[in-house]
């Protein structure tokens, strides 16, 4: 809803706007004196507590309050019964969503406690805590190196072609765990001498 002379916007969700709709139905003081709407909300408590609790403290409280006059209110219970059947979807839909959303958040959570129970989570906080890491860097002597697929452009052969002389045991390479198979520029270049040589 919009109030236009104060520039509010309230938001009535559907199960909100349900409820409202069945307690309009239910009493006729708005009738008369209007009735003020506004959007729900939790206001916690300002406590600073230095221990945690498991009771959160707060009240609901309406906020952006839109004041309706008897003849708006009048409009207002008129649009939510013609729209009623449609609000009843919509609550239907809002409220498989929250609980699909729960379920993902439970699903988390359990999956978190159990990489503590098995010891796993102890490694992401000790990386958070800035230990030193568990993995220690692969060393690369200094030097210009090609991958396999950019040997096999300099030679002007397949990736297949330079895989079978590393077999062999023809051409020398670095072998990388993780990162894989890297050749040294002044090796490749000596291989390829010694092959030129041979033809």
């Amino acid at each position: 809803m919009w109030n236009s002379n104060l520039h509010i916007v309230t938001h009535l969700y559907a199960e909100y706007a349900l409820e409202l709709l069945e307690h309009l139905q239910s009493t006729d003081a708005w009738k008369f004196e209007g009735l003020v709407i506004g959007s729900l909300a939790l206001q916690l408590s300002n406590s600073h507590a230095t221990t945690p609790s498991t009771k959160i403290g707060g009240e609901l409280v309406l906020r952006n309050q839109i004041e309706l006059s008897a003849n708006q209110a009048q409009a207002l219970v008129e649009f939510l019964t013609a729209q009623e059947s449609l609000l009843k979807h919509i609550s239907s839909y809002e409220k498989e969503n929250a609980k699909q959303a729960l379920s993902e958040v439970y699903r988390l959570i359990a999956a978190y406690g159990r990489r503590i129970r098995e010891g796993k989570g102890r490694e992401d906080r000790e990386s958070i805590e800035g230990n030193e890491p568990k993995i220690i860097p692969t060393p690369i002597p200094r030097g210009s190196y090609f991958t396999v697929y950019q040997a096999a452009q300099v030679c002007q052969v397949t990736s297949k072609q330079i895989r079978a002389w590393i077999r062999k045991g023809k051409l020398e390479v670095l072998n990388l765990p993780g990162l894989g198979i890297i050749i040294e520029a002044g090796k490749l270049n000596d291989f390829l001498r010694q092959k030129n040589s041979l033809i």
